[in-house]
């Protein structure tokens, strides 16, 4: 055994050896009377490894440079890959490579291993919101047993063993003055909920609906969005209005989806059966949308084009579809679903596009993975933080 063997390699791995050590450390590799001993100790190198213990790519280049200025007396089979020519190597330095090709692959495994486990941590959204009552009471829907929650204004409100929140009049109860309940969602929360009209609303992560308690006796019924919901809409008489911070909509019976959030450049909506009214609050300029179409309200400009309805839709059947998206708004999506932060390195490829589609409920990792498959990106996670890189 070469008592030295053990000591040079530790220092190698950790690229402290000196020049007279990587000289003798050389030697010592291409010494075939050290061969089963250097196998063990990779071995054991590779079972104990960990990020600080790597052979680095100027340390792999080293030692390929030494195998190939050394060379010994050639056999008469070979093969040569990329112009390499294996007769030239001895067999310390065969598996002395093999070994390292084994060290890499542990570290890509590892580093792997590492980011499943940090992503294990990050689980995909759910149903998750909380309704604050007009009269100031706050119910957290997730911890909220099934059956009534409340009686308000004679509204009864309902939480359902599917999870969905159900306001329904109670006739046989006074009606009192009109006040608004509000329901929000976090990041990583959706809900879907039956207003007291029977107007279905399913409301994304990230976002708010204000509504009035009842809808009796009121010219219209006014409810205001922050963020993304969509709707099928009770045909009633009375108008049924969706006010954001930059728009209006007027339905009288329709399905349609609005993406109000304040991060994104402009606001969609997005028509799917009837017909809707849709007003920029600056300009009032006006639009009249037919199904398939949607209106794109952006730095005040209201136009209407033909509508991608899976793509605009995607979210409330439970799955991301990229159509040539940017990262950066596919990233956006991720954050708010996964609630996460977003990182950018000074070179990770923004504007680089996309087309996809995988499930919301799938594990944040193999939904990186399916982006690093383009080779375009690369994703690290740290906590809840996603780090983006060319």
């Amino acid at each position: 055994m070469n008592q030295k063997l053990p000591y040079l390699l530790n220092q190698y791995l950790n690229d402290q050896c000196s020049a007279a050590e990587l000289a003798e450390f050389y030697v010592l590799v291409d010494d075939p009377a050290n061969n089963m001993e250097l196998s063990n100790l990779l071995d054991d190198a590779i079972n104990t490894s960990t990020d600080e213990k790597q052979l680095t790519a100027d340390q792999e280049n080293q030692l390929l440079q030494y195998i190939f200025d050394h060379k010994e007396s050639p056999v008469q089979t070979a093969k040569s890959v990329r112009g390499w020519d294996y007769r030239s190597w001895s067999a310390a330095a065969v598996i002395f490579l093999t070994l390292c090709a084994g060290l890499y692959y542990f570290k890509t495994n590892r580093t792997e291993q590492l980011r499943e486990q940090a992503a294990a941590a990050i689980l995909p959204g759910g149903n998750q919101a909380t309704l604050t009552l007009a009269d100031g009471k706050v119910i957290s829907l997730e911890k909220a047993q099934n059956g009534q929650l409340a009686e308000l204004s004679g509204v009864k409100i309902t939480k359902t063993k599917n999870g969905e929140l159900v306001f329904s009049v109670n006739h046989s109860a006074p009606l009192t003055a009109t006040q608004n309940n509000t329901i929000s969602t976090p990041k990583g929360g959706q809900y879907m909920l039956i207003l007291p009209d029977g107007t279905k609303v399913w409301l994304n992560s990230a976002s708010a609906l204000k509504f009035p308690t009842a809808f009796s006796g009121l010219r219209e019924r006014k409810v205001v969005l922050s963020g993304e919901a969509y709707f099928e809409v009770a045909k009633l008489k009375t108008p049924f209005v969706v006010s954001t911070d930059k728009q209006q909509v007027e339905v009288l019976g329709t399905h349609f989806n609005i993406n109000a959030y304040l991060d994104e450049q402009q606001t969609k909506t997005t028509l799917l059966e009837g017909s809707i009214r849709v007003s920029s609050l600056k300009t009032g300029n006006v639009v009249m949308l037919s199904p398939g179409e949607e209106a794109m309200l952006k730095e005040n400009q209201l136009d209407v084009q033909k509508a991608d309805i899976e793509r605009n839709t995607d979210w409330k059947n439970g799955i991301f579809m990229f159509k040539n998206e940017s990262l950066e708004g596919i990233m956006r999506k991720i954050a708010r679903w996964y609630n996460v932060e977003v990182v950018y390195e000074q070179y990770a490829p923004r504007k680089e596009t996309f087309s996809g589609i995988v499930s919301r409920y799938d594990n944040v990792n193999k939904v990186l993975r399916r982006l690093e498959l383009t080779g375009a990106v690369s994703f690290k996670i740290q906590g809840r933080k996603i780090i983006v890189s060319k």
